[in-house]
């Protein structure tokens, strides 16, 4: 199934899939070959898990195959992402960053149930990353000290996996769910905001950097102190040295890094 031959029209594409409404009110999210079985199916598990604890969210209806790819039938959300709304709306970006704190915050009042532990994903994207075998080793050493948790962690909470919906925000792609602790969950999203595909000019860097001041604040009043989010931040940005794109802001990036590694007396990173 592609955009030339597809009966459908297509809604959205990504790195992973394309999107598209097969009527009904329902979508059909269609990966890319190079996506593995196992994380479609976790997205799916993952997005059950999360709204049967209420979490808003777009919940899987089924598994489908169509022209022998792979996919996932969702119901189809009305709205736009925030990121979207966002350039909408950019006086209205505050109060959006606000809101969408409070719903992250609020998701890790949830248990992880069964899903799979963050900190062996941490572990395992540590050892298999570019990190030198020394700081790995010290890193997840390091790792092991950090306290145990049991939350809902989404692994992917950035504007364009929260969606502005007439029903309200609504939580998207859980392909990156774990359970473990919510500082780690804050750090991954302070990344994504700061170091995240999109545009690198130094306007918009100076407003990333305050967006994710701004998306943190809210957790504070939910635990998460600002001691917590220094803890994990060096394995988290470890183990995002394995996937992450080699592009826009690597350098302040790598100097993000290292000042976290050294925080908390790790090795620095080169």
């Amino acid at each position: 199934m592609n955009e030339r031959t597809s009966p459908y029209s297509i809604i959205a594409k990504g790195a992973s899939a394309e999107l598209f409404d097969i009527g009904a009110g329902q979508a059909l999210k269609l990966f890319r070959d190079s996506v593995s079985n196992e994380m479609i199916a976790r997205e799916a598990n993952a997005s059950v898990y999360a709204g049967a604890c209420g979490v808003p969210t777009a919940v899987a209806i089924e598994q489908r195959v169509w022209d022998g790819r792979r996919g996932i039938v969702y119901p189809r959300l009305e709205g736009v992402t925030l990121m979207d709304w966002v350039r909408r709306y950019p006086m209205r970006a505050g109060w959006a960053l606000d809101q969408m704190g409070e719903l992250h915050a609020a998701m890790h009042r949830t248990g992880g149930g069964k899903l799979r532990s963050l900190k062996q994903v941490l572990a395992t994207d540590i050892v298999h990353g570019p990190a030198p075998d020394a700081l790995q080793h010290t890193a997840t050493a390091y790792l092991e000290t950090l306290p145990d948790s049991d939350t809902l962690t989404h692994g992917d909470f950035h504007l364009g996996n929260v969606m502005m919906t007439p029903q309200g925000l609504m939580v998207i792609d859980w392909s990156k769910a774990a359970a473990g602790h919510p500082a780690a969950d804050v750090v991954r999203s302070e990344m994504l905001m700061r170091f995240g595909v999109g545009p690198t000019d130094w306007v918009t860097n100076l407003w990333r950097d305050w967006a994710a001041r701004r998306l943190r604040r809210p957790h504070a009043a939910s635990g998460v102190s600002s001691r917590d989010i220094d803890n994990w931040r060096p394995v988290v940005a470890l183990a995002w040295l394995r996937a992450r794109d080699a592009t826009g802001r690597t350098p302040a990036f790598m100097r993000y890094l290292d000042a976290a590694l050294k925080q908390v007396g790790l090795p620095v990173s080169r």
